[in-house]
């Protein structure tokens, strides 16, 4: 695993000043890996909207996420932009038992959304692939080659790297796209 000093420090940062932390990056950029540094997925505090076990516990959004405290990661909030005011609203308590970390992939729909509901309590953090400097000057050719995505980067061969990035590119032209 490559570590993503850079990334963590920014997004520590962000957290440390602001009420909710949005981090905002491409598909597969390493998002979820990086928020899994601060909440484990298996904690009370962790949302994967993607699972339909953390889908039935926001049934009610409020009455799950008003009683935690500390940090509270929801994973690919883009799904359910209706718990965007209830963030406002759980981010202007006083005392401020718990912060937000919330992931989504950068879309101009959520960057909107979050942006109107939000204003003033949010922190955007952007975040990409790996960047030279987290793999190593030395493997520049291998970076070039591949990219910073990743699973592309870190795949076993080259072809396997070259199958993801093709799968990857049908993914983001077919469904992506599209939806701009």
């Amino acid at each position: 695993m490559i570590a993503r000093t850079h990334s963590k420090a920014r997004l520590e940062t962000a957290l440390s000043r602001s009420r909710i932390t949005l981090l905002i990056g491409p598909r597969q950029c390493g998002k979820t890996t990086i928020a899994r540094q601060f909440v484990p997925s298996d904690s009370a505090n962790y949302f994967d909207l993607e699972d339909p076990v953390s889908l039935a516990r926001l049934e009610e959004p409020m009455t799950a996420l008003a009683p935690l405290t500390g940090l509270v990661v929801i994973d690919e909030v883009q799904r359910r932009p209706e718990l965007f005011p209830v963030l406002r609203v759980l981010a202007d308590r006083q005392p401020l038992p718990a912060r937000f970390l919330i992931l989504g992939s950068a879309a101009p729909e959520l960057l909107r959304q979050s942006s109107e509901s939000l204003a003033g309590r949010m922190e955007i953090v952007t975040m990409s692939g790996f960047s030279l400097s987290e793999v190593g000057s030395e493997q520049h050719s291998r970076h070039w080659l591949r990219g910073g995505f990743p699973c592309s980067y870190l795949a076993a061969s080259d072809n396997d790297s070259f199958a993801w990035l093709k799968s990857f590119t049908l993914t983001l032209v077919e469904r992506d796209i599209p939806q701009l």
